[in-house]
């Protein structure tokens, strides 16, 4: 199970896929010329035989080094659930979970890999999914509950988008133990707000790394595009909680 080398940090991939076939290209060259991931962990969401197949002849053809593993499901259950699977089936302490539309830049990379004495109730976030979403209003600061309240209530949270990213570098038993036990809630829109809501209402933090980046995709193809709406909706509903220091109970969010 790697850890740290003498470079530093060495970590997991975490790739959920689905019906992405060959533009997997897009994340993968990145991953596999970086020293600091040790394997990408490819999980198929149930896609079309064409697009698996796809994805295998790909990653064949650019995995020299065997750094690939490839999972597929026949039932489709959603990006989360795919994402848990990933984390579940890496070999490392620490996961990247990279959503397949992004890619995560070298810096970024270079960044993970050298922190140091990583802590496991920490999600560790870039401060830019470039071009569209900057966390820079976070960048250095480590936020827990009481923090996410206060920075609803000012109204810092409700303008930058950080609670909806889901991009970011987890300890394998910490993030397996809190969205595991989730339930019926990880098929939720908002899955990732909804997760990072519960993460910090049981104590955990996300730490926004200063200047780093990864490129978030939008198209007309993505979970975000087409539930924009829904997954606003439910992200107010969130900040209402926080507003009243409200933390996430058991039954609190019906699953849609």
């Amino acid at each position: 199970m790697p850890r740290k080398t003498g470079a530093g940090l060495r970590f997991s991939v975490g790739i959920p896929h689905y019906n992405r076939g060959r533009l997997i290209y897009r994340p993968l060259f990145n991953l596999l010329n970086h020293p600091a991931v040790y394997e990408v962990v490819i999980v198929d969401d149930g896609s079309r035989l064409e697009e698996h197949q796809s994805l295998k002849d790909f990653v064949d053809s650019l995995d020299c080094g065997n750094r690939v593993k490839i999972f597929r499901r026949e039932e489709n259950r959603g990006a989360l659930l795919t994402k848990l699977e990933c984390v579940e089936k890496s070999s490392s302490e620490w996961v990247l979970v990279l959503d397949s539309d992004n890619t995560a830049f070298s810096s970024y990379l270079d960044a993970l890999g050298g922190i140091q004495n990583p802590d496991p109730q920490i999600f560790y976030c870039a401060s830019w999914a470039w071009p569209f979403f900057p966390f820079q209003d976070f960048s250095g600061l480590r936020m827990d509950f009481e923090s996410a309240c206060e920075w609803t209530r000012s109204g810092v949270l409700k303008r930058v988008y950080i609670f909806n990213d889901g991009n970011y570098l987890v300890n394998r038993k910490s993030y397996t133990e809190a969205v595991g036990g989730m339930g019926m809630i990880t098929s939720d829109v908002a899955d990732v707000m909804v997760v990072n809501y519960q993460w910090l209402s049981k104590g955990g933090s996300l730490e926004v790394l200063p200047g780093v980046s990864y490129f978030h995709r939008v198209d007309a193809s993505s979970f975000w595009s087409q539930t924009a709406e829904e997954s606003k909706k439910r992200v107010t509903e969130i900040y209402s909680f926080l507003e009243a220091e409200r933390r996430m109970e058991e039954g609190m969010f019906v699953a849609k």
